[in-house]
């Protein structure tokens, strides 16, 4: 297990790094303010940061003397919620031109409240609606951002 990790952090920490490089090529201000690379530059050193750290933990900690797996992926119980997760982000990303971001983020946040484990029906409809119709009306009413509307206009 510590291996999995070890290779899941360092593989991170490239991310990492490569998305600094990337956003040190933008420029970090404009005549406004933060410019197109400031908040990668910044996200990406903390990751760099964090992972660092992490690597540092996982090195400092002793080893398991029964050797454990090599498994970075989940399994079990926990593999088939990754599983839904990733399956939920694939149909949202494809749904969300033809139905538009409140739709598509309202199927979304309820399938993904029930796959996480939640069963009350009002918890699964407060979070969906709050997730889509909410997050929409603030991002383009406040932020002006243009969110998809979809093909049924809603």
């Amino acid at each position: 297990m510590r291996q999995g990790r070890l290779i899941a952090t360092g593989a991170m920490l490239a991310f990492c790094l490569f998305a600094l490089w990337q956003s040190l090529l933008l420029s970090l201000t404009d005549r406004l303010g933060p410019g197109p690379g400031f908040f990668p530059f910044w996200l990406a050193l903390i990751g760099a940061v964090l992972a660092v750290a992490l690597l540092i933990t996982m090195i400092r900690e002793p080893k398991d003397p029964a050797g454990g797996d090599v498994r970075i992926l989940p399994h079990g119980p926990g593999g088939l919620r990754w599983l839904a997760v990733v399956g939920l982000l694939a149909a949202v990303a494809m749904a969300m031109e033809l139905v538009g971001f409140r739709l598509a983020m309202l199927m979304f946040n309820a399938a993904l409240v029930i796959a996480l484990g939640e069963r009350r029906w009002w918890v699964v409809a407060v979070f969906a609606f709050i997730g889509s119709f909410g997050v929409y009306y603030v991002f383009t009413t406040w932020l002006d951002v243009l969110l998809p509307t979809g093909s049924l206009g809603i």
